[in-house]
């Protein structure tokens, strides 16, 4: 429910604490989709900060500090944009400040640390969300309500393959995604795990093999910061996944593989093919195919926009609503446990029950 000091405003007030690389994406698709009003952005760089608020036309800007003592203005809700291995002890800062919060994915590079946010978070009763958010999608709705009707009968399996995003090329200073946190288990993992939880549902098992490439990768960016960053991380896995729903996948995450010619996501039923785009950023064909046809076809989309920080929305509106929100923190901890998971299966070579 919305305090008095919430009332009346023309959006619901939120912050945003780390005003990095995807900072501006998550500004943009804030102020495209409406319904929220950013106070403020804060970060350890100060300087920073500054800089983003004013190229953003953000009103009051800071350090985390300042920010969660509501020195730049009333927040209610805080997104933490920080990177991975901060992102745990920022969401505990944020709720011991009595503020929601929002966290880009992963919930946090542990597991134990991620129980201790959802823990103080239910002690607080505050509602903690995260990302990825792409299951609020025309896509992902739609690719979810394909198999909720029956349209490819009973699910069997899944295929899920994620390539490189060739971060090296475009970060100027991509360290933070092969350190501890990093990797393309935590990094592109989530958006595959949420995608195939939310149509699937939750996992049971995993078993898993990974492995690094080389020690050390070089950057190409242009406004690169170094020109190497050294592997900290696997940077290769494949996985197999028990469902609950009785489907098995295989999920592949790498670093390595630059090119592909594998689908993103296909999900095989008793009675078709369902296959979904990348989930990651925008949407996308949700195509079908029933045993019994000769082509494709493309399925229709539910209206609505999506845009990057669409999962604050819904939390925003969650909160006003007296709801859990759609993108919680409860789904991005089994995300996360998934994930974790592999690490596990792979170092000792079983299968890690979940």
């Amino acid at each position: 429910m919305l305090t008095d000091q919430q009332a009346g405003t023309p959006g619901y007030p939120i912050g945003i604490i780390g005003c990095g690389n995807i900072f501006e994406r998550y500004v943009n698709g804030l102020r495209t989709l409406g319904g929220v009003e950013i106070a403020w952005c804060a970060d350890l760089d100060e300087s920073l900060a500054e800089k983003r608020a004013s190229e953003l036309g953000i009103p009051r800007c800071g350090s985390p500090a300042e920010a969660l003592a509501d020195r730049l203005g009333y927040a209610g809700l805080v997104v933490n944009l920080t990177p991975p291995a901060a992102h745990a002890d920022v969401a505990l800062a944020v709720l011991l400040a009595g503020k929601h919060v929002y966290t880009e994915k992963p919930l946090a590079a542990t597991l134990p640390a991620a129980a201790d946010v959802l823990s103080l978070a239910a002690e607080r009763g505050l509602e903690v969300g995260g990302a990825p958010d792409w299951i609020l999608s025309g896509t992902g709705r739609a690719a979810r309500e394909a198999i909720a009707s029956g349209r490819i009968g009973q699910p069997v399996a899944v295929s899920a393959f994620a390539t490189h995003s060739k971060v090296e090329q475009w970060h100027p200073n991509p360290g933070m995604f092969f350190r501890r946190g990093g990797g393309p288990v935590l990094d592109i993992g989530p958006y595959y795990v949420s995608a195939l939880a939310d149509c699937l549902g939750p996992v049971r098992s995993v078993a898993a093999m990974q492995r690094a490439g080389l020690p050390e990768r070089p950057v190409t960016a242009p406004n690169r910061l170094v020109d190497s960053v050294p592997v900290e991380v696997a940077t290769h896995a494949c996985a197999l996944l028990h469902f609950e729903s009785r489907a098995i996948g295989t999920l592949t995450l790498s670093f390595d593989a630059w090119e592909r010619t594998m689908p993103f996501i296909e999900i095989y039923g008793t009675e078709g093919t369902l296959s979904l785009p990348m989930p990651h950023e925008r949407d996308g064909e949700v195509r079908v195919k029933l045993h019994r046809d000769n082509d494709w076809a493309i399925l229709p989309r539910p209206a609505g926009e999506y845009a990057r920080g669409i999962g604050v929305v819904d939390m925003a509106q969650a909160i006003r609503d007296g709801r859990p929100p759609r993108a919680s923190g409860t789904a991005a901890y089994h995300v996360l446990e998934v994930l974790t998971a592999l690490e596990t299966s792979s170092a000792e070579q079983r299968f890690v029950q979940l």
